[in-house]
């Protein structure tokens, strides 16, 4: 188990990534190492790649007049191909695999490697394969010497308000933490704050990737991989500096929190649009019931209605909101674009968004109420 594609981080195979592909061959990509992964010298180096073909690699087993070929340059060895193998299954992907050998990666600096599939069913190539963070190929793996000793990590992570039904682990590229197979658990130091402190064995490599998974170490972090790469100067501990679960302003004590309340009212005009009910802001943020149950919104008469929420002190920042409307009791969406905003201790203690249905332009200003002077009411009863 090489990377988190095999547990369950695998792209969408139909959702092309950024690429030239071929009539034939739909998508490939998902390279592993990583462009910028570090590698050793001391053994063969895996490089592993996926491909989708609709209705071929859908399939169990490895789809019909598929193969691939792992093109490598060492600035010292020259450039090679090599024959990669059918690995198995990743969703409706087949997953391909080919060693670098330990005599191409003695001595280099550095290998670029590119993973080509071809189409024996018309001929046609994909070249243009992306690894698992997007970066184009070449990728390029950097060769590091080895730790010179045993080195003890310390990885803490704060929940930062989200809920875990067991303890998290953490789990990356690394044999000592599970080479993204089997995680390592963490200790529980507060009620949402983990640590954990793994010992990386001399002779290893400095480099790694990781990130974490919770509900005692049974779902994944839907972020990208952290990296790591620690001193070969003969340090012996490393505390790395607190994480929080994908990337969320960290709270647990350890980051920036709000100083005082922040109250943010949303105004809807909904004057000319048909609906049948009472309309709801909804959005990223559980203040706004996390895309799931909308907050209602309150009748202010003339087709405007509006809602506000409180961002509590002590609430970790930067908080980065996305929301939008619903109509007819909660039910019908805009079919605009999510907008968005900040908060944050530069952020007013109160404001108000004033919006119109999907953007339209609606007036929802009151009906003017003209004065009368006391003659001229006289007069309208003569």
């Amino acid at each position: 188990m090489k990377s988190l594609i095999r547990a369950g981080f695998a792209l969408a195979a139909t959702v092309a990534m950024v690429g030239t592909a071929s009539a034939a061959i739909d998508w490939a990509g998902n390279v592993y190492p990583n462009h910028g992964a570090s590698i050793l010298p001391t053994g063969d180096q895996a490089v592993y790649a996926q491909v989708y073909k609709s209705g071929v690699t859908d399939p169990g087993g490895q789809g019909a007049d598929l193969s691939a070929v792992l093109k490598y340059t060492s600035d010292t060895h020259g450039s090679f191909e090599i024959p990669m193998n059918y690995l198995g299954d990743v969703g409706n992907n087949d997953e391909y695999t080919a060693n670098i050998p330990q005599m191409h990666i003695l001595g280099s600096t550095y290998i670029d490697v590119n993973v080509v599939f071809t189409d024996a069913s018309d001929g046609t190539e994909y070249s243009d394969t992306y690894d698992q963070n997007g970066n184009p190929p070449p990728q390029r793996y950097d060769v590091v010497d080895v730790l010179p000793n045993d080195v003890d990590v310390k990885f803490t992570m704060c929940m930062s308000g989200t809920e875990t039904t067991g303890l998290p682990c953490v789990i990356g590229s690394a044999g000592e933490i599970g080479s993204w197979g089997t995680g390592v658990t963490m200790n529980q130091i507060d009620t949402e704050l983990y640590e954990v402190t793994v010992t990386f064995l001399a002779g290893g490599n400095p480099s790694f990737e990781y990130k974490y998974k919770k509900d005692d170490c049974q779902t994944w972090e839907g972020t990208n991989n952290r990296a790591v790469t620690l001193p070969t100067d003969g340090t012996n501990l490393v505390e790395l500096e607190a994480d929080s679960w994908e990337f969320l302003p960290i709270g647990c004590g350890l980051g920036n929190v709000l100083d005082e309340d922040r109250e943010v009212c949303f105004q809807l005009c909904l004057n000319g649009i048909d609906y049948t009910g009472t309309p709801c802001v909804i959005g990223s943020v559980a203040e706004l019931g996390n895309w799931a149950d909308g907050v209602p919104m309150v009748d202010l008469g003339n087709g405007l209605y509006e809602a506000c929420i409180v961002f509590l002190a002590g609430s970790p920042y930067p908080i980065n909101v996305e929301y939008k409307y619903k109509k007819d009791d909660c039910e019908t969406w805009e079919g605009t674009a999510n907008r968005a905003f900040t908060i944050d201790n530069s952020s007013p203690l109160s404001q108000t968004f004033e919006n119109t249905w999907e953007d339209q332009e609606l007036d929802c200003s009151p009906t003017p109420v003209i004065e009368k002077t006391w003659g001229s009411i006289k007069g309208i009863y003569r």
